[in-house]
């Protein structure tokens, strides 16, 4: 009996000094997955040849309501221009369309939040444009 308690004890000290096997998924890309660039390139790629669509769907009641509001009180071409100075962009409030707003918006708060993903989308955009011009 003693000698199952020592093989049992021995087996217990190897489990714990055994990594744990990682139950959560990890936010690390493995070699399998793309990495951003190449995937917005193929969603660029996708998008030109019909296969994807170019427009984005947002369900939000609160939203749709305040953008309903400011295009009918003539407020979204001050909130257009507005979005147009942040990114530096040229362009007049007579321009001003619901899904031109909510593009710039979106463009403005993914600037701010995730800089990085906007500079790696112009990346991929320049990428993408060499793939156009090098095709015969």
């Amino acid at each position: 009996m003693t000698d199952d308690t020592s093989k049992a004890e021995a087996l217990l000290e190897e489990a714990k000094s055994q990594k744990r096997h990682e139950t959560e998924p990890s936010n690390e890309p493995t070699d399998d997955s793309p990495s951003l660039e190449g995937a917005i390139v193929d969603a660029y790629a996708a998008i030109d040849a019909g296969d994807a669509h170019s427009n984005l769907t947002i369900r939000d009641s609160d939203l749709a309501a305040l953008v309903a509001g400011l295009d009918e009180t003539d407020g979204l071409g001050e909130i257009v221009a507005d979005a147009q100075d942040e990114l530096d962009r040229e362009g007049t409030d007579a321009d001003a369309t619901k899904a031109m707003a909510l593009g710039l918006l979106v463009r403005v708060g993914l600037s701010e939040v995730a800089p990085e993903a906007v500079e790696t989308t112009l990346e991929a955009k320049k990428r993408h444009a060499v793939n156009q011009a090098s095709e015969i």
